[in-house]
């Protein structure tokens, strides 16, 4: 149990922190009309790891 509380109160708040900042970048360059490839990939990355995170966590809890 004491896994499953460091990831529910430290890994996903933490991956939604960095999701957000990639956003906001992400954002900031299609303004600029930049190049957005690597935010693209790294917010899918991320996402992935958030979504694989909170089922581990919900799958544990129930």
């Amino acid at each position: 149990m004491p896994i499953v509380l460091f990831f529910l109160w430290f890994v996903l708040p933490m991956l939604g922190v960095l999701w957000f900042l990639n956003l906001v970048s992400l954002l900031k360059k299609i303004k600029e009309e930049r190049n957005t490839r690597n935010q693209t990939i790294f917010g899918a990355v991320l996402t992935f790891f958030f979504v694989f995170t909170f089922m581990y966590v919900f799958a544990d809890l129930h």
